[in-house]
């Protein structure tokens, strides 16, 4: 892992680990578990960035043609990681009324985030939603049943979810940009470990499927 130099204003010596992630992004699903076997080791020891895989700018919507782009980067996926991808989600791609938008769902766990530092937890949770149970977790609507499940304080969760204005969203995207710039990193999911030394980046593909060698990894590293 190359390493170089940190401005995250983490000085006080402790290793944490960097995710960039996208709600929507298939391999960021597939590397799951393993982000779950990092947040039950080190729960203290991860940060979440949001990256903005579909955007206003960057619309896209489901449908057969659609569907059939993505099913076979998902079979991928699965062969690699383990993870399965339900045939209620394959029915959801191929909606044409669903409008797919990153936004609300890195809106929402970075309400996670200030409600007791569960934004790991809630990614997980979405994820689960989109990939299993084949919900559009860029609706509202949805998003918030979602989260009520889940036991948070729903009166609470939504009114911090209305107070995060898209110039949030969109700066917290940009500082997600300006680290992957930093760190030579190409698009998601992007990991990477900030010591006092500076950002190591993570070659993460060569763990996929490999929860055991990469608890170990984690172990060694953080």
């Amino acid at each position: 892992m190359a390493s170089v130099a940190s401005n995250t204003g983490n000085t006080q010596g402790t290793k944490i680990l960097h995710y960039v992630y996208d709600p929507l992004c298939g391999w960021c699903y597939g590397i799951a578990p393993l982000i779950e076997a990092v947040s039950n080791a080190f729960p203290h020891s991860i940060k979440l960035h949001g990256g903005g895989l579909f955007t206003p700018a960057r619309v896209v919507t489901g449908g057969q043609s659609w569907k059939e782009h993505v099913t076979p980067i998902d079979e991928r996926i699965s062969q690699l990681s383990g993870q399965v991808f339900s045939h209620a989600y394959r029915d959801c791609l191929g909606n044409t009324e669903m409008v797919l938008n990153s936004l609300l769902p890195i809106s929402a766990i970075l309400v996670a985030e200030k409600m007791g530092n569960r934004d790991v937890y809630l990614l997980k949770a979405l994820q689960e939603a989109y990939y299993l149970d084949g919900l559009n977790i860029s609706d509202k609507d949805t998003l918030l049943f979602i989260v009520k499940k889940l036991g948070f304080d729903i009166e609470q969760f939504a009114s911090l979810l209305s107070d995060i204005s898209n110039n949030q969203v969109q700066q917290h995207l940009n500082q997600t940009q300006q680290l992957m710039h930093q760190v030579n990193g190409r698009g998601f999911p992007t990991l990477f470990i900030e010591d006092n030394q500076g950002y190591r980046l993570i070659s993460i593909e060569k763990y996929l499927g490999d929860t055991k060698r990469w608890q170990q990894f984690i172990k060694e590293n953080l």
